[in-house]
């Protein structure tokens, strides 16, 4: 029995020992990985040797004679992507798997003194370098030519000539004077109808623009208008040349120029503001109300006695006592403060634009019989010469004032000088149209008006002609063209190394042209 519970026990001397061994079975493993992993360096290395050597032999295989660069010093090449493309390559990959540079990578054959020279270059990855194969002249040479010495062989050409004899049809109009021949046949044109060409079109047209806001009620405060005085700009003034003469009559002449001007206009602006107003805020407060209330309690003196079976009962006075309750409720408590609001304000505002118009006068103008035009004294600039002399000056003309509504103004009337500008509290509003030939759109807040355009086309009816600013008619008489016979003889020329070629006759002319390679 002691024996048995021995056997099942624990025992410190039996962890140690396993302990031992699995620290010395783990120091085994470590040593043995970093002594035998073994070094991958040469194998990456003879991947890259046996991707160059496939596209080498590929490469061979592939600059057949016809391939072969003809003239000392030229090369030409077929890419790795077009070596795959042509099936002389399986595709392949470094040693890291990626796929090799497929333009960069090429094998590539130059002529030289001594023969051919193959060139292999890969690129993969990170790492780049290239072979070189002498070919000779035993693969790529026919009759041992490349340690012969080759010349282009000079011949002879001759040229001849050969005479062509030719008939054409000559037409012409000479029995239909005034006619334009087409072909075979003349065509007289004679005018039986004109008419202007000009065509007026009414149409109907629909024309809008924004309706205004303007005040049913409310207290309106005037406020001061502003009123920006513009920037002076310069007018140019059209004078009247004049022609020097020494002789001749004078007569009188409406004559007429162009003057610049600005001319005022009425246009919308939209401008936004911000006006700040008085209104009420609220802010969240609690609010508690105290209750009190009397709680009974058992309280001494206290009585205890036995009743007939001896049970023991005790028996208090009831007291009592004050018990104050507090409720909480959030409640909104009102308080004044000020607060701001986006307001658009549409008004009418002051544009300008510069206008050409053209003011007219008598004048005295002398109608000589020599002279030369040229430019008043009053003038300052001109440009032109003779008929086409053209005369000015400039003065300076104020830019007037503006006028605008300050950034408080919620509400304006009128434009211009007459810009009345207002600040409008407890107000409602209405929209209308502010020409009163508008009907006003609620749903778009826009006024529409119709009206008649009139337009002027130019355009001819079928069987006219448009010519300038007129439509002509034109009849039309065809006849058939005079006609004749012509012979004519030309010559045609060719070369030949021939020294005679049937039906063809020598000029007495020579070339020398490059023939084919002879090596010797």
């Amino acid at each position: 029995m002691y024996s048995n519970e021995r056997r099942s026990g624990f025992s410190i001397a039996d962890l140690l020992v396993k302990i031992i061994f699995a620290a010395l079975f783990i120091f085994i493993l470590i040593w043995l990985f970093e002594k035998k992993v073994p070094n991958m360096t040469p194998f990456y290395s003879n991947v890259f040797r046996e991707n160059i050597k496939y596209m080498q032999e590929a490469g061979e295989s592939y600059f057949t004679d016809d391939k072969m660069p003809k003239n000392i010093g030229e090369s030409t090449k077929i890419s790795l992507g077009e070596m795959f493309d042509k099936k002389l390559l399986l595709p392949f990959v470094d040693e890291n798997g990626h796929s090799c540079n497929q333009y960069d990578s090429y094998v590539s054959v130059t002529k030289t003194d001594a023969g051919y020279e193959l060139k292999t270059n890969l690129v993969c990855n990170n790492e780049s370098n290239f072979t070189i194969k002498i070919l000779g002249c035993h693969t790529y040479c026919k009759d041992n030519s490349c340690n012969k010495t080759c010349r282009i062989e000079k011949l002879t050409e001759y040229q001849f000539k050969k005479t062509i004899k030719s008939t054409k049809t000559v037409y012409n109009c000479n029995n239909l004077p005034g006619s334009k021949r087409n072909g075979a046949y003349c065509y007289l044109s004679k005018l039986v109808d004109s008419k202007p060409s000009k065509i007026t079109n009414s149409t109907t047209k629909t024309i809008s623009e924004p309706a205004v806001r303007v005040v049913v009620s409310g207290t309106k405060q005037l406020l001061e208008t502003i009123k920006t005085k513009n920037n002076d700009s310069t007018q140019r003034i059209y004078d009247d040349k004049v022609y020097i003469t020494t002789g001749g009559g004078t007569t009188t002449e409406r004559q007429c120029h162009n003057v610049e001007k600005e001319e005022a206009f009425s246009c919308p602006k939209t401008k936004t503001e911000t006006i700040t107003e008085k209104c009420t805020k609220y802010k969240t407060e609690k609010k508690c109300t105290t209750k009190t209330s009397k709680q009974p309690y058992s309280c001494a003196p206290c009585t205890t006695y036995r009743d007939s079976n001896g049970k023991s009962h005790t028996t208090c006075a009831t007291c009592y006592k004050n018990v104050k309750t507090e409720t909480c409720n959030n409640v909104q408590v009102p308080y004044e403060s000020t607060c701001t609001r986006q307001q658009t304000v549409t008004y009418t505002g002051t544009c300008y634009r510069t206008v050409t118009k053209q003011e007219c006068e008598n004048v005295t103008v002398t109608k000589p019989t020599t002279g030369y035009w040229t430019c008043p004294s009053t003038s300052t600039g001109q440009s032109g010469s003779g008929e086409n002399l053209k005369c000015w000056h400039t003065v300076i003309v104020s830019g007037g004032y503006s006028y605008s509504c300050p950034s408080k103004s919620n509400y304006s009337e009128g434009s211009g000088a007459n810009l009345k500008c207002y600040y409008v509290t407890n107000a409602s509003y209405k929209e209308e149209c502010r020409d009163k030939t508008y009907t006003y759109n609620k749903s778009d807040s826009m006024c529409y008006k119709q009206i008649k355009v009139t337009s002027t086309s130019e355009g001819c009816d079928k069987g006219y002609k448009l010519e300038g600013n007129k439509c002509n008619k034109y009849t039309t008489k065809k006849v058939k063209a005079n006609s004749k016979k012509v012979s004519s003889t030309s010559y045609k020329y060719m070369w030949s190394k021939e020294e005679s070629v049937s039906g063809w006759t020598k000029t007495g002319k020579t070339r020398t042209v490059d023939g084919k390679e002879i090596c010797e």
